[in-house]
């Protein structure tokens, strides 16, 4: 992945679970450990469906989606058991396992990239904190919340809308924007120096 866009691609590659697994900071937790458990799965498995005859892209990428997907549906229909997750966010969290970013250390790995790991561990160290910063960001501008704590007594919801899905728009969008103009500054700081 080009350095540039990496937080555009891999907010991408996670859009679905961005965007709709990200309603509290509970949900944004619980969408990052079952997002990671499929990727783990999926990861673990690929190693065993080397291509022969039998065994196409088509049916081996066939059999990792069904893993991504079927851990993703168990963890996601648990989760709610363990955390106050909104109904309204647990379809997202089962089907996080279908998001490309599950996917991406195997891809990455089958493509023959020299340094997949460090570059999937980036990947996923980059998701992991859009998610997270996501939640926070909307559970305290949506409800005046952190982890369904009042921040202030008395204090009111500021912009509700960001607890729904308009706000889960405009947050990632702010975040993507944001690196971008960091990445910028440090490339017109790096060519100042050089």
């Amino acid at each position: 992945m080009d350095d540039k866009n990496k937080v555009e691609q891999v907010v991408l590659m996670g859009l679905v679970t961005v965007l709709g697994a990200t309603v509290t900071v509970y949900t944004a937790v619980a969408a990052l450990v079952v997002s990671a458990a499929a990727a783990i799965f999926v990861c673990g498995i690929g190693p065993f469906l080397r291509q022969t005859d039998t065994m196409t892209p088509a049916i081996r990428w066939s059999i990792l989606i069904a893993v991504g997907f079927a851990v993703s549906w168990i963890l996601g229909s648990i989760a709610p058991w363990i955390l106050p997750i909104p109904e309204r966010a647990q379809l997202f969290l089962r089907i996080s396992g279908l998001m490309p970013i599950i996917f991406h250390a195997d891809a990455a790995r089958v493509s023959g990239t020299t340094d997949w790991k460090t570059e999937s561990l980036r990947s996923w160290i980059i998701f992991g904190m859009v998610v997270l910063a996501t939640g926070l960001l909307r559970e305290v501008l949506g409800r005046g919340t952190i982890a369904g704590f009042l921040l202030f007594s008395g204090w009111a919801i500021p912009a509700d809308f960001f607890s729904s899905p308009v706000g889960a728009f405009i947050v990632p969008a702010t975040v993507i924007l944001l690196a971008r103009v960091y990445t910028s500054l440090q490339g017109e700081r790096s060519g100042a120096v050089s």
